[in-house]
């Protein structure tokens, strides 16, 4: 075959090559992407969408704009938007497919239900708009007639439409009582009566800081914040109020505030009297809005708990991945494991050195201790506790070695860190546990 055939072929296959490019893989996109916009109701991409107004019989219209990246409620009062409800409507009437199509003559609007309409739709795209009538159910019962005004024309689509626009005004607006995000919260302040209750995140974790300067439970303080980041108004009772005082709100004997991280200004949630329209409801506000709301019971619970639920209870406050090793001296027999990829492996007694240590069985019970009651007072660092019956010394990958010790005084068990001093009563349960013996750990 002569070099101007092989040529010839070269050029007619990638003539071939470019047709099944641009036909077949470009072409068949842009034809999918016309068909998209011949079946869509609005031909509008989600985030052109800028405005709705939504028209129902005998009710307040209701009027959301999107200002910036955030939604609001514009009218019939204005207020924040309820994220969640919005973004559904506005990403169903982007979406909004239609199914089948017919000519409205022949039947008339009253077939469709479009004479007196469920609802109108005004939706605005900067300077655009387009006005959406939704009549009846379909046969199937999953589909609704819709109108797009200035058309003829009746399209089916899917009712989720309706179900995302069909919603009260309290489903639109925003009922969070708190702007949070939990992870950067740095500072968290509850006062109630004339306590002052005050906790300090440092390098991750949570610290109290007054009324004591210790350890807070870790637990605890993130429920509260959890509660306070999920916490919504059950009711709007009054929008603005010149009388705090009738909802217990002018000197409110309960109130939280918190300061998220890199910021100055606080965020205050104030609570008052019981809300008597609503069962384990409280009146509340946030200081620095207008409404007075309601809020459940469970959030007021988190806020008055003991001092005691924010204390640290924890006897051994050790991450296990960061312990080289562990002796435990029960009496005088000594148990000493060394922590090596990711296990625990006996360096004595010497009948059972190198054999495993099942952590579930000789970590576990440790790291569980809890303490039931602190005692009140400074014990001096490195003090012994009388006859301790148990010793366990902590030495770690990084750091000075920690040591605690347990011991039974009469009917009470006492659990004691010796570089702090902290004493408190444990569990005979828990100073049980930890009385084991070397063959029924491995």
């Amino acid at each position: 075959m002569t070099m101007k055939k092989i040529g010839i072929l070269f050029v007619a296959f990638l003539a071939l090559v470019l047709w099944v490019y641009f036909y077949e893989i470009e072409g068949e996109k842009t034809r999918q992407a016309a068909k998209e916009q011949e079946e869509s109701l609005l031909r509008l991409e989600q985030d052109q969408i800028s405005s709705v107004r939504i028209d129902r019989t005998g009710q307040d219209p209701i009027l959301l704009e999107k200002i910036g990246e955030s939604w609001v409620l514009k009218a019939p009062l204005e207020a924040a938007a309820d994220k969640t409800s919005v973004d559904s409507l506005v990403r169903d009437l982007g979406t909004a497919r239609i199914d089948r199509t017919f000519a409205e003559t022949g039947a008339g609007p009253e077939e469709y239900g479009l004479a007196e309409p469920r609802l109108k739709l005004t939706v605005g795209a900067g300077d655009e708009s387009r006005v959406l009538s939704v009549g009846s159910d379909d046969f199937t019962k999953s589909n609704l007639y819709v109108q797009v005004q200035g058309e003829s024309r009746v399209h089916v689509v899917s009712n989720r439409l309706f179900t995302a626009a069909d919603k009260e005004l309290m489903d639109w607006r925003d009922k969070k009582v708190v702007s949070m995000e939990r992870d950067k919260v740095a500072v968290v302040e509850i006062f109630r009566a004339s306590e002052k209750l005050r906790l300090k995140k440092e390098e991750g974790n949570w610290m109290l800081e007054s009324p004591l300067q210790e350890a807070a439970d870790q637990s605890a303080v993130s429920g509260l914040l959890s509660s306070l980041e999920f916490a919504e108004a059950k009711q709007f009772v009054a929008e603005e109020s010149d009388d705090l005082g009738r909802y217990g709100l002018e000197e409110p004997q309960l109130r939280v505030r918190f300061q998220q991280e890199g910021q100055d200004q606080w965020e205050t949630l104030e609570l008052g009297n019981e809300f008597e329209e609503a069962e384990e409801q409280y009146l509340a506000r946030n200081a620095a809005r207008s409404p007075v709301f309601s809020i459940g019971k469970e959030v007021r619970d988190k806020l008055v708990q003991e001092l005691w639920e924010f204390r640290d209870k924890d006897v051994i406050d050790v991450d296990q991945d960061d312990i080289a090793a562990v002796v435990v001296t029960i009496g005088d027999r000594v148990i000493h494991a060394r922590r090596e990829d990711y296990k625990w492996i006996l360096e004595k007694p010497e009948e059972q050195k190198d054999k495993e240590a099942l952590a579930y069985k000789f970590w576990y019970p440790m790291d569980d201790i809890k303490f039931e009651s602190i005692d009140a007072g400074s014990v001096e660092a490195g003090t012994d506790l009388p006859a301790p019956q148990v010793r366990v010394r902590i030495e770690l990958k990084d750091g000075p070695a920690r040591n605690f010790q347990f011991s039974r005084e009469g009917e009470r068990y006492v659990a004691r860190k010796l570089e702090s001093g902290r004493t408190g009563a444990i569990s005979k349960e828990a100073f049980d546990k930890i009385q084991f013996k070397v063959d029924e750990i491995i």
